[in-house]
């Protein structure tokens, strides 16, 4: 993808970003959707108590939409199929990587929420589910070639 429509999708992931933040993170106010702090931490960090969480779906949904927008105009400007190219395996493969890591925060955030408690994921289970994914991000790009 071009520089300027880098730029432009960048722009618009962050628009996106910005004015569903200013809707979503009230809604997991008024519904009690925040995380829980240990009591045996710090006296000033028990203010963070019920702290919405799950902001990072946010950043997932904006890259999305973005690149979902931005990509078919810059491939159709270039004069070549839109649906025939957005499917290429290295950008396929990027943003299912980032759709994976995505998830990864989602259930460490939703386990935090649903049992209250600080941990949700342990160390090692992210950390698994990190190498996973990129592990499988790796494996799309040498399926990919070089092309």
């Amino acid at each position: 993808m071009g520089t300027a429509w880098a730029a432009v999708a960048a722009i618009l992931s962050f628009g996106i970003t910005a004015l569903f933040g200013k809707w979503l993170i009230p809604f997991l106010h008024k519904i009690n959707f925040g995380q829980t702090i240990r009591e045996s931490g710090p006296t000033w960090h028990r203010k963070k108590n019920g702290t919405p969480t799950m902001g990072g779906f946010l950043f997932i949904a904006g890259i999305l939409v973005a690149v979902g927008v931005c990509l078919p105009l810059y491939y159709r400007m270039e004069g070549k199929d839109p649906l025939v190219m957005a499917m290429h395996a290295k950008i396929a493969g990027g943003l299912l990587m980032a759709c994976g890591f995505g998830l990864i925060g989602f259930f460490d955030d939703y386990i935090k929420v649903v049992k209250k408690r600080n941990l949700g994921l342990t160390v090692r289970q992210k950390l698994v589910l990190q190498f996973l994914v990129a592990g499988g991000y790796l494996y799309s790009l040498y399926r990919a070639g070089s092309g």
